[in-house]
């Protein structure tokens, strides 16, 4: 079955159980994967992947399930299987989906064609980041590229419907100039065009060759300079503290917060269900709500959380079209970008450190928002406006609120980041703070 056989076969299988309301949300992709190690390709597949998710409210019950078992009969039995296990279950905070029917169209912003079978083309893509690194310094090099193409459909009880597909091609590179000097590049892009595997590589080959004598840095506070990966990933658990979920659950520094300073004037962070180039997101959320951009930080103000139905109408609002089943989420965060160019921001520091990526960032407390996380291939020591040496053996900590209330700098240019460590697809400038902590990781 296409998607929409398959969303009409589960909510008619549902309608037959006289449910309250049905969702069907099917979803299909295929990944084409390049993997390399020792400047040599040593992986190369193609996965092709189906997905059904059923959600059912019956008697203000309710439950979600997925399956990829997508036969006709498959299907029948896995929502009546669905619909039985609502009976032990108690009854919940319900809000009833929109009765009113809407037809989505699929936005296309974020999709290139060609992405769709670039299996030929990857092998000359990483031969590209392999051979920047190597001119940049690096001598031996490990990544990975993954392209290919997401559609997901939707089917509600009520008749609501559509579909929205996206592309994305992402690479991540790690080079060695020697066993602990490493670097790391990235490049991720909705389209061909917006990829540029050879800037990735001279990333990773220039500071695994600048990490070659680092040393431990002197613990104490610093002005630090986050790049768009790093600071990406500490944005995108801001994202998730602005979940209405998060705030009602008591585990977001956000409690309270709404309307107040949150974070330096200079700094807006907004969330796009779509937005042109964005890697991920679609038209309609879970609940068959529209998508839309909701400016969650504003000129350092907390101006909105994220909203399903349920929280909405809790929060005597509407919803923001944020809607997962369970929780409301961010879908293409975007921050605001500012003025400086990445040397004037150097330039303006006085003792200070450059974060080029990160790893193992972890929360002590969600509640007052303090984490820690690990500094990893590229990190530099910034006295009076140079770099002096490179770093390593640290540890960066400090609370949300404290941080983004610190920014000083924000570059012109940003970049679209998303990886292992980053989740959600963010168009982040570089960001420069004052005052972050810094600990040595050994002694």
């Amino acid at each position: 079955m296409d998607l929409e056989e398959l969303n009409q076969s589960a909510v008619s299988a549902a309608k037959r159980l006289r449910v309250d309301d049905a969702v069907a949300i099917s979803a299909n992709s295929a990944d084409s994967m390049i993997r390399f190690a020792n400047n040599s390709v040593t992986v190369v597949n193609r996965v092709e992947e189906a997905e059904l998710t059923v959600y059912l409210a019956k008697d203000k019950r309710r439950a979600i399930a997925s399956t990829s078992n997508l036969s006709a009969g498959a299907v029948k039995k896995f929502v009546g299987d669905l619909f039985a296990s609502m009976r032990g279950l108690p009854e919940s905070e319900y809000v009833p989906l929109p009765d009113e029917a809407v037809k989505y169209s699929a936005s296309r912003l974020s999709y290139d064609k060609r992405l769709e079978d670039v299996d030929k083309e990857l092998p000359g893509l990483a031969k590209t980041a392999i051979d920047s690194a190597l001119a940049s310094g690096g001598k031996r090099s490990a990544g990975v590229i993954n392209a290919g193409k997401a559609t997901v459909a939707i089917l509600t009880s009520a008749g609501t419907r559509g579909s929205d597909s996206h592309t994305a091609i992402t690479l991540n590179i790690r080079s060695f100039a020697e066993k602990e000097a490493s670097g790391h590049g990235l490049s991720c892009s909705s389209s061909l065009d917006g990829f540029d595997p050879e800037e990735a590589g001279r990333r990773a080959g220039e500071a695994a060759k600048g990490m070659k004598e680092a040393s431990e840095p002197e613990a104490g506070k610093y002005e630090v300079l986050l790049s768009p990966a790093v600071a990406s990933n500490v944005i995108e658990t801001v994202a998730g503290a602005a979940s209405a979920f998060s705030v009602d659950a008591g585990t977001s520094y956000l409690v309270d917060k709404l309307g107040k300073q949150v974070a330096a004037p200079s700094f807006s962070l907004t969330d796009h269900g779509v937005v042109e180039g964005g890697l991920g997101g679609r038209v309609f959320d879970d609940e068959g709500v529209a998508t839309r951009s909701n400016k969650i930080i504003e000129g350092g103000l907390l101006r909105s959380y994220l909203h399903n139905l349920t929280t909405a109408r809790k929060w005597k609002t509407k919803s923001t079209g944020s809607a997962g089943f369970v929780t409301p989420h961010s879908w293409n965060l975007e921050v605001g970008k500012g003025d400086s160019s990445h040397d004037e921001m150097i330039m303006e520091m006085k003792k200070g450190i450059v974060l080029t990526s990160n790893w193992y960032t972890r929360f002590a407390n969600y509640r007052t928002g303090e984490f820690s996380t690990v500094p990893r291939d590229g990190a530099y020591l910034v006295q009076n406006g140079k770099v002096v040496k490179s770093l390593k053996g640290m540890r960066a900590g400090d609370d949300l609120q404290r941080l983004f209330s610190s920014v000083r700098l924000l570059s012109k240019k940003r970049e679209w980041i998303q990886w292992w460590e980053v989740d959600t697809p963010t168009l982040c400038p570089w960001i420069l703070a004052d005052g972050v902590t810094i600990t040595r990781a050994y002694g």
